[in-house]
């Protein structure tokens, strides 16, 4: 018993001992935060973005004001870190880094006031420039070659403490790197699709983007670039043909109003046929299709609807194609679905290929091109990390890195996606240093692609993001509708191009992430569609009908309101009419095959009516196309049948009486004849000389006198005009 007491009395006590222990023991320390900036810098520029060791360096840039207070005396000082960044590793960590990780130090050799004696305050959203210039000998930096930080420390009043900070890459070099590598840029003129109809836009972001100074119109000026390569989407030339000859943009209440892009437009497209001319150029599938979607909702026919829309786009049918799955991510339908398109190459993202690049051995099919998915991540932060400036840097860092650590002889290569004005903008002759070698993506392709696992990566997070179930079903209404706007016409071939374009613009992977724009601009079409596949084309005719009879007829007329042009072609119909009776077995009417309808024009037919007893049936009429999808809206026909079916009895009755009539009138004349005869054969029974039986002479000839035929015989046989058993037919209105 003691022994147990002090068993649990010790367990009590080291229990006691390590909670203690826990309490007191030093957390490991958590990672640091990003400061809370009150000013945000903006880097403008880098001069020169490889400085000499001899040399200097200049940054320029902007503060801005972030907070709701006015900051007092600000000024600007030249930082940097002395430490060499020289690996993979060592740009990943510093990447990761909070802004004040590591401290480095101020050059205060080098600083600007951001105030004056008149006006020491900024103002909250005020922003204030700078340029800062050092000399590189001053910065103290090791000997050793490498990338090191630079950057922008704002203090205010006179504080030590940093009130905003910037830092960007600077590769400060002794010797050249061991390897050369091969940079390859590929500039995407592409944008989200807007048309709705032909001529009618959903907004006007195109013509933003097309304007000097923006997203299209710097990419344009980045294919003319030397040794530039550029892929187009075919329905942005499309769109675009469109605008320079006039277009409309729908508003908030549904009207439309003219756009503003339409000389934009044309200016844009000038320059383009000018890059496309001179520049390595490819074209992309028609709308830029979200391709895994479609692969994984067994939807890749619509692919065709694209491939078909970007035939009629002479600009870029001579151009090859180059899939790209959204963001580069694919898993192995995804590439089986770009395989589809019989494309020159297959542009993945170097996370889908597990890093492995930048010219592989297709799966199944075409060479795989892979981008490096952090080409334009920019850094190192603090927010914003994005400039020009950044990327720029970016790129000299992680390129000089892989030239320098790869080994020797190791055939290196990077190939970027330029979609955007910052990323076009950071790719400027600053770049042509001695280890990059720049080629185009033809050049690439004529490369010896190299073997790799043919495994990819496609993380759930990139299947989430996916265009939904809902957007596609969206489209297959939409495929749908145009199909049968197809049927009606009598010449659809446009309206099958329509639909070509249409479809294929729905599922464009620019609609990921915005399922309410997406559903809107899917949405006016459908709203479009309906109103001409209802409203368009309509039926009229008599809301009752009566027949007097087993079959009767009365006239239909079918409407075309779709508008006319000068081609009769264009927009005629041609349909069937078929009708849907509530009692078939008592009321059915003969469909209907109409001839060519023109816009504007009408086209009347009787509709034959079967009846077979009396009474009002309901019937519905309603259009179809001629394979049997319905159009127009339905009307109702009550159809009155009076005499269908008494025609017989009035038949039946009337032989009937003709027989009685007959037998009686009959009867009577032979008891007549018997009464008259009856006493000459009695008394008067002699013969002539040959034995014949012979009478008075009553004119009848030797044989006696003809028979008689009863006069109601004689009535039917000759006499009675025979029953009309399709009688005129009489309609009510």
């Amino acid at each position: 018993m003691e022994r147990a007491l002090v068993r649990a009395f010790g367990l009590l006590l080291a229990t006691l001992v390590s909670a203690t222990t826990l309490l007191l023991w030093p957390s490991p320390p958590a990672a640091a935060a990003e400061p809370v900036p009150s000013v945000s810098i903006t880097l403008t520029s880098i001069d020169p973005s490889l400085p000499r060791r001899d040399g200097t360096v200049t940054l320029t840039g902007r503060v801005t004001n972030v907070t709701d207070e006015p900051l007092f005396r600000l000024q600007a000082i030249f930082w940097r870190n002395r430490a060499p960044i020289t690996s993979r590793t060592d740009l990943t960590q510093t990447l990761a880094a909070p802004s004040n990780e590591p401290s480095g130090a101020r050059l205060t050799s080098s600083f600007q006031d951001l105030y004056s004696a008149a006006s020491p305050y900024l103002n909250p959203g005020q922003s204030a420039s700078f340029a800062l210039r050092a000399k590189v000998t001053d910065l103290d930096l090791p000997s050793a070659g490498g990338v090191y930080l630079m950057g922008v420390h704002v203090l205010q009043n006179g504080d030590l403490t940093a009130v905003g900070r910037a830092r960007v890459f600077v590769p400060v070099l002794d010797q050249l790197p061991r390897n050369v590598l091969q940079l390859t840029s590929v500039v995407m003129l592409s944008s989200r699709p807007s048309e709705v109809r032909r001529g009618v836009f959903a907004d006007d972001h195109l013509a933003a983007e097309i304007a000097p100074g923006g997203r299209l119109f710097a990419l344009l000026a980045a294919a003319r670039r030397p040794d530039m390569s550029f892929a187009v989407d075919p329905s942005l030339i499309d769109e675009l043909q469109v605008m320079e000859d006039g277009y409309q943009v729908v508003s908030a209440n549904g009207s439309t109003e003219a756009g503003a892009g339409a000389a934009d437009a044309s200016r844009w497209l000038a320059a383009y046929a000018e890059v496309s001319r001179l520049q390595d150029g490819f074209r992309l599938p028609y709308g830029a299709p979200d391709l895994a979607a479609l692969a994984h909702t067994d939807s890749v026919a619509v692919l065709n609807r694209g491939a078909s829309a970007a035939e009629g786009v002479s600009e870029t049918a001579s151009l090859r194609l180059i899939a790209m799955p959204a963001v580069g991510a694919a898993d192995a339908a995804t590439l089986k679905a770009a395989q589809t398109l019989n494309p020159a190459a297959i542009l993945l993202s170097d996370t889908s290929t597990g890093g492995a690049g930048p010219l592989l051995q297709g799966i199944t099919g075409a060479p795989i091109l892979t981008f490096t998915s952090t080409a334009f991540s920019g850094g190192p932060g603090p927010t914003p990390s994005n400039t020009p400036v950044h990327l720029q840097q970016r790129i000299l860092a992680d390129t000089w890195i892989e030239a320098a650590t790869s080994p020797v002889g190791s055939t290196l290569g990077r190939v970027r996606v330029i979609t955007n004005a910052d990323q076009a903008q950071g790719d400027d002759e600053s770049l042509r240093v001695p280890w990059m070698k720049r080629t185009t993506v033809s050049q690439l392709l004529a490369s010896t692609p190299r073997s790799w696992s043919k495994q990819l990566s496609y993380p759930q997070a990139a299947r989430t993001a996916e265009l939904s179930r809902r957007q596609l079903r969206n489209t297959a209404e939409l495929s749908g509708d145009y199909n049968t706007y197809a049927e009606l016409l009598a010449e659809p071939a446009q309206a099958r191009t329509a639909a070509d374009q249409a479809v294929a613009r729905s599922v464009s992977a620019t609609w990921r992430g915005q399922s309410g724009d997406s559903t809107s601009f899917v949405g006016t079409q459908l709203a479009d569609l309906d109103a001409v596949l209802r409203d368009g084309v309509r039926l009229s005719t008599t809301a009752r009908v009566t027949t007097s009879g087993a079959r009767g007829a009365f006239p239909i007329t079918v409407l075309n309101r779709l508008t006319a042009s000068d081609d009769p072609q264009v927009n005629a119909i041609r349909v069937r009419i078929v009708f849907t009776s509530d009692s078939t077995q008592r009321v059915t009417i003969d469909p209907l095959t109409t001839d060519l309808v023109p816009a504007q024009r009408n086209f009347t037919a009787n509709a034959q009516v079967n009846a077979s007893t009396n009474g009002t049936v309901r019937i519905r009429a309603q259009m179809t196309t001629l394979s049997g999808v319905p159009v127009g809206r339905s009307i109702g026909i009550d159809v009155k049948v009076t005499q269908a079916g008494t025609v017989g009895w009035f038949i039946a009755i009337g032989a009937g009486a003709v027989l009685i009539g007959a037998t009686a009138l009959r009867i009577r004349q032979v008891a007549r004849e018997r009464s008259e005869s009856a006493p000459e054969a009695s008394g008067n029974d002699h013969r002539d000389a040959s034995g014949q039986r012979g009478g008075a002479d009553t004119g009848g000839g030797p044989d006696g006198p003809p028979p008689v035929t009863p006069p109601a015989v004689r009535g039917a046989d000759t006499g009675v005009a025979p029953i009309d058993l399709n009688p005129a037919r009489r309609f009510d209105d």
